[in-house]
């Protein structure tokens, strides 16, 4: 018979729950209140703990409590775990009553970080409504939950609804002392830097400026733009770019266009609603939002 002083004793989690949040409110009552328990209740499960445990956890001073040195140390050890599993409860369960939310998926983690996420706050849709947004290469698979996708390059059918958001305009730019720096150069000389992502940008508007792709001096590459636009902020060097991608940064003086003319690309920006959303008409809205953003932030 197995010896029951080594068996390995369930985790009163109720209790534990309980506990943080008496040492939260620093009250039994207050903690009542906010897990809608008996303050007897409360009471309870601390008891409880504090047997499980070996140790008392509080000093109760009639209504009043403090805890204990055990109780500060055990306190202190398990609210940051509380706290992570509240929170990503929180994020995994569905929406409360009349709340809605509006998944964006979009295949440009580039234009997620500098476009998309910092112009959100500016979005005034339902009060009720949050917006989430996610990044992923590869094209949506039936079934997959989202409202909206947001790409360059993939679509969800021609026949679906889409609305055609922003067109693509590539623009030379660096750190004003880089650009000071080459002023007295030619471009064939400037050390450009590329982004593996976007290999058509640079010879496109290469040719535009009549250059010999053959001759351009490749300073570094990056795997996404997001990546390369630090290291041209920093100094490293020329970058071509979609205008809407910096727009922003030239905003902020820290990067400036090159004296060499804009050149409007072959790529255009698309939002597709997907025909299984839940929330049409916000996604609608959104796609209304979004296409003047852009429009504004080109001009």
């Amino acid at each position: 018979m197995r010896n029951s002083n080594n068996e390995r004793r369930a985790l009163p989690l109720n209790s534990i729950r309980v506990f943080v949040e008496a040492a939260r409110r620093g009250s039994f009552s207050q903690a009542a209140r906010t897990l809608g328990l008996t303050q007897s209740g409360v009471s309870h499960h601390v008891s409880g703990l504090e047997k499980h445990l070996g140790h008392r956890l509080f000093m109760r001073r009639g209504a009043a409590i403090e805890l204990t040195d055990a109780g500060r140390l055990y306190f202190d050890t398990v609210q940051e775990a509380m706290g992570t599993l509240e929170l990503a409860t929180l994020q995994f369960a569905p929406p409360v009553p009349g709340a809605r939310r509006l998944v964006v998926r979009t295949s440009l983690p580039t234009f997620a970080m500098t476009v998309l996420i910092p112009a959100l706050p500016r979005f005034v849709g339902e009060p009720t409504t949050t917006v989430d947004v996610i990044t992923s290469l590869s094209p949506p698979q039936p079934g997959e939950a989202y409202d909206l996708l947001i790409s360059r390059d993939l679509s969800i059918g021609d026949d679906e609804t889409h609305w055609q958001i922003a067109t693509e305009d590539l623009v030379c730019v660096a750190a004003p002392a880089m650009l000071t720096k080459n002023a007295e150069r030619s471009m064939a000389d400037w050390p450009f830097i590329v982004a593996r992502s976007r290999p058509d940008t640079l010879p496109f508007w290469a040719n535009r400026q009549a250059l010999d792709v053959r001759g351009i001096r490749i300073a570094a590459a990056f795997e996404h733009y997001f990546l390369a636009i630090p290291a041209v902020v920093a100094g490293m060097g020329f970058l071509v770019v979609p205008l809407l991608l910096v727009a922003e940064s030239m905003r902020a003086g820290l990067l400036v266009t090159a004296d060499a003319p804009a050149v409007r690309g072959d790529a255009s920006y698309k939002a597709f609603i997907n025909p299984h959303s839940t929330a049409p008409e916000t996604a609608t809205a959104f796609c209304r939002w979004l296409k003047a953003e852009l429009r504004d932030r080109s001009g």
